[in-house]
This record gives C-alpha cells, structure tokens and sequence, in this order.
C-alpha cells in the first residue's frame, strides 16, 4: 500500500514515468473492489491516448480526484448516520480516503528574471533560480528519505539531520535526467533541455539513474558532472573559481563563454529573444560579469568588447556588427 500511496503522489505531481503509471494501474487492477474499474479504465485510456501523458494525464486525474472529494464532502454532510453513508459508490470513498492520506505537495515557481529563497520543512535553504519549478511534499521532514522534484536551476544547502538508529537521513533531488542523492551538501543544479548539471560545493553527492537506481558516479567538491537523456554523463573538475551558482547574488558571471550559451541563459532565464545577424558574431567568447537584474547593462558591455550594436525590435534583440 506504502509504495501504491508514493506512486499515486508522484502521479498526481506529474512525476510518474511510464513504467511507474504502468505499475500503478496494474496494483489498481489487482484490487478486488469492482468499483475500480471505471477508474482503471480511464487511467489505462490515459496512458495510451494523451500524446504528453505526464502533464495532460495527471491534471485530469487530479482534477477527478478533487472533484471527488468535494462531492464526498458535500454528501457526508447531509446523511444522518453510517449505513446511508455506507451506500455511497465504495470507489468514492477509496478515492477520497486516499487522497486524504496524502501528503499534500508544495510546489513553488519563478517567473522569468525572478529569484527565490525558500526554507524547506527540514531547514534546508533552496535559492530558485529564474523559470524554475521545485515541488515537495509537505511531511519533508518526517520521511526516512526527503525527495524533492526540480526543473530548471536550483541551488541547495541541504541541512543534515540524523534519523534514529543514528542514520543519517538522505534528500534526493529528482531532475528528468539523474536522481541526486545527498547528505549534509551545497550544490548546484541546472536541469533545461535534456541535459542535468551538477556542480558539488560541499560534502558528497550521488548520482543515480531514475530508471533502476544504478549509480552512475559519485561526486567530489569542486567536480561538475553532465548527464543526458540517455544517463550518458561527463565528469569535469572546475574549482570553486567557476562562480556557476553567483546568479543567486544577483551577478551573471561568464567565464570564456560564447555568445551562443550567453543567448541560451537570456532564453531560460529572461525569456529574451536574440537574433545574429551575423552568424559569426555566435563565436566569440566573452569573460566578466554584470548585474542579473539589469541586461542593459549586459548588452552595453557586449556592445563594447565586440563593437556590436544590439536593437530591440518586436521583442526580438538584434544583433550586428557596427559599421
């Protein structure tokens, strides 16, 4: 029941993989209770019909849910005693009863250019990261293992907390690529377009395929690791000189960066269109830093380092070498 109940909340936060959904619809189908079967059919018709089941899927099941619940409530509050109440539909009540039990998950976003800092239920400090997504349950705390859900950039200072029998109670960071498993550690994460970047700070870290729990490395302070779609992963050690996590005191850094991965961070951080008109001008590589609450200041320096001149038209940015 334990492992149903944590695979209906993942379904229900959208984190379910395809073999998860499956696993949930064969323990439903398992279920003696022929009240099941409307349920089942709908959950089975979703996972084969929805075209992008993870986001489409869980709103309408969540939405039954709800709908459920408010109507069990409604209908609770009118019977007189526990054999009419005992004549509501047995699915109903299940379903309600079910998503009583759940924990109720906490889910914060940014909006482009925007940055927070949230303390999570065990202490931990996460700074969000603009165009951002992080989601936790509200019992964190109390768990043997705290799972939280991130897409986009986050960094964490993850609180250690000891657990009784004197074991120490693990956060795993789930991301579409990699589950980051941690102790006591500062670290950075950037989950966008297919690819999940690690950058350890402090403490440990390990990195495990979300498919069979394999490990795929074990991470030292100082090392930034990559990891695909495929659980493909490049190991690099960078130092603590590389300033990826300086975004949450405000300063965009770059260090030998083109200015193709400059308009990449402007499109996932600022929502910020560029256009070369010169192809060439992608290549050239820029070190130095600027405010991150002010691109003005960023395009007047780049304008200057590479005698460019860079014109908003249409919410597009244009970008062209001065005559």
């Amino acid at each position: 029941m334990n492992h149903a109940k944590q695979l209906l909340k993942k379904y229900l936060n959208g984190y379910c993989t395809q073999e998860e959904k499956q696993q949930l619809y064969r323990y439903l189908l398992q279920s003696e209770a022929k009240e099941y079967d409307e349920v089942l059919h709908a959950l089975w018709t979703d996972l084969s019909g929805v075209s992008n089941p993870d986001s489409a899927t869980s709103s309408r099941m969540y939405q039954s849910i709800v709908s459920n619940e408010a109507d069990a409530k409604q209908r609770f509050s009118s019977v007189k005693n526990w054999a009419i109440a005992a004549s509501l539909t047995g699915g109903l009540l299940v379903l309600a009863a079910w998503y009583y039990l759940l924990p109720q998950a906490q889910t914060h976003e940014t909006q482009y250019s925007e940055v927070k800092t949230l303390v999570l239920p065990d202490s931990s400090i996460v700074y969000l990261n603009a165009n951002s997504k992080i989601t936790y349950s509200d019992d964190l705390a109390e768990n043997a293992t705290r799972e939280v859900w991130l897409s986009g950039e986050a960094y964490f200072e993850v609180t250690r907390r000891q657990a009784t029998y004197n074991q120490p109670v693990k956060m795993v960071v789930h991301t579409a690529q990699v589950d980051i498993e941690v102790l006591g550690t500062a670290f950075n994460v950037k989950d966008r377009r297919g690819i999940t970047q690690i950058v350890l700070d402090e403490g440990k870290v390990r990195l495990k395929s979300p498919k069979n729990d394999h490990e795929l490395v074990a991470m030292e302070p100082g090392e930034a690791v990559q990891v695909d779609q495929q659980q493909s992963f490049l190991v690099e050690k960078i130092g603590k000189e590389a300033h990826v996590s300086s975004w949450k005191e405000n300063e965009l850094y770059f260090d030998n960066q083109s200015l193709r991965e400059i308009q990449q961070i402007l499109i996932d951080n600022y929502g910020l269109q560029l256009r070369f008109v010169d192809p060439t001008i992608e290549a050239l590589t820029f070190t130095g830093s600027t405010p991150a609450d002010d691109i003005s200041v960023l395009f007047t320096t780049l304008e200057k380092s590479f005698a460019l001149r860079i014109e908003e038209v249409g919410g597009v940015y244009s970008v062209r070498r001065k005559p």
